[in-house]
């Protein structure tokens, strides 16, 4: 079993800690390295580590365009308030896949929230 499948289990028994340590692991090995930069960013998000998020999924976004990496992104800047890039990012997401639900979602409460402000 290597590096990233190990982070799996991890990640799975929602331990985010020991599995970010193996995700970096297998980043290092270039094993799944995409699929590991995202799993990683995944795990800060759940520790709700954001801007530290933000840097591994952009690197996993040069690797792969996928729309939950754009999702994913949309949604760290929307948790560090910046509903600009997020709405950005959501929208990219919603672009690479538009039967996503939760991306539409967010896009109209992004824009719900924007106008709310503006009156």
């Amino acid at each position: 079993m290597n590096y990233f499948e190990k982070a799996n289990i991890l990640y799975g028994k929602k331990d985010y800690k020991r599995a970010l340590a193996l995700y970096k692991k297998a980043i290092e090995f270039k094993d799944n390295e995409a699929a590991a930069l995202y799993n990683s960013a995944v795990c800060l998000i759940k520790l709700k580590e954001y801007e530290n998020a933000i840097l591994l999924l952009k690197s996993a976004i040069n690797l792969k365009q996928d729309s939950r990496y754009f999702f994913n992104l949309g949604y760290c800047y929307a948790m560090l308030n910046n509903k600009k890039k997020a709405l950005l990012y959501f929208n990219t997401a919603w672009s690479l896949d538009n039967s996503d639900d939760d991306c539409e979602k967010a896009i109209n409460m992004i824009i719900h929230s924007i106008r709310k402000k503006a009156i």
